[in-house]
C-alpha cells in the first residue's frame, strides 16, 4: 500500500447507477398520464436547476423554504413541464405526483459488474472506505440494498446534510477521523469529485467517464483502482 489509507467513493456513475435516469423516469410517467412528449422536449427541464445539487453552494434551507424534498423537486419538474409547453399544468401535476415512488423503486437501481470486487479487494488490502452521495431521502435504503453497508460504515448522503458535493461542509462530513493527506476521494465527476476533493485538500481519483482533462489519476474501470491507489 502506498501513502493512501483511506477512499472516499461517490454513488452515481461510479459504484452503480439508475437504469433509467430523470429525463425517462419524467418521459414513462408523462406516457401513463397519457402525454407523449419526446427527451429533446423534457430534457431542458430535468437538466435544469430543479435539484439541490444545481447549486451546491446554496444551502438547503434557502433552496427548499420548508418544503420536503419530493414536493419541491417534483413541484420544480412539472412547474418546468408546463412553463415549457410540454403539457398542461394538471397533467404535470398528476404525472409527477408518482415521481417518488417509481424513481425510488429499488428495481431500477444497480452496482456496476466491477463494484463488489474491488470494494472487497480494497477491505482486504486494508484500506478504510466511505460514501459521499448528492443524493435522494431514500438513498441510504438503497444502498444497503444493494450491498454497500457492508463496506461503508460511514454513508453521508446530501438530502441528510445541509449542503451538496463539493461543498466543503459535507465533505468534512464525509472525511471524519480520516487524514487528508492519506484520503482519496473516488467518483466519475471531474468538477464535483475531483476538483472539489482538491480544492478541498484530498487526494481524487477520476474513473469511468472519459478523460478528457488528462487528469493524471484516471481509471477507465473500478477494477483498475487499487493498482492506481498502491502509486499514489
Amino acid at each position: 500500500m502506498g501513502k493512501i489509507k483511506n477512499v472516499i467513493f461517490d454513488f452515481d456513475m461510479t459504484l452503480g447507477f439508475r437504469t433509467t435516469m430523470w429525463t425517462d423516469t419524467v418521459k414513462e410517467l408523462l406516457l401513463e398520464n397519457n402525454v407523449y412528449a419526446s427527451s429533446e422536449q423534457i430534457r431542458p427541464v430535468t437538466h435544469g436547476g430543479v435539484y439541490p445539487w444545481s447549486d451546491p453552494t446554496v444551502s438547503h434551507a434557502d433552496f427548499f423554504k420548508g418544503r420536503g424534498w419530493w414536493e419541491t423537486v417534483a413541484g420544480n419538474i412539472a412547474e418546468g413541464l408546463a412553463q415549457n409547453g410540454v403539457c398542461s399544468t394538471e397533467e404535470a401535476s398528476r404525472a409527477m405526483s408518482g415521481l417518488q415512488d417509481r424513481f425510488c423503486d429499488k428495481t431500477y437501481w444497480k452496482l456496476f459488474p466491477d463494484t463488489t470486487d474491488t470494494l472487497q479487494k480494497l477491505t482486504d488490502d486494508g484500506y478504510s472506505l466511505a460514501l459521499v452521495s448528492n443524493h435522494i431521502p431514500e438513498a441510504r435504503d438503497i444502498f444497503n440494498h444493494l450491498g454497500l453497508g457492508a463496506f461503508f460504515p460511514r454513508m453521508i448522503i446530501s438530502s441528510e446534510e445541509e449542503y451538496e458535493k463539493p461543498h466543503p461542509s459535507i465533505l468534512e462530513k464525509a472525511l471524519g477521523d480520516f487524514s487528508k493527506d492519506k484520503t482519496v476521494l473516488v467518483g466519475d465527476n471531474y468538477f464535483a469529485d475531483v476538483l472539489g476533493a482538491i480544492q478541498f485538500g484530498m487526494g481524487a481519483v477520476l474513473v469511468r467517464k472519459p478523460n478528457v482533462t488528462s487528469y493524471n489519476y484516471y481509471c477507465k474501470t473500478l477494477e483498475e483502482l487499487p493498482a492506481l491507489l498502491k502509486r499514489m
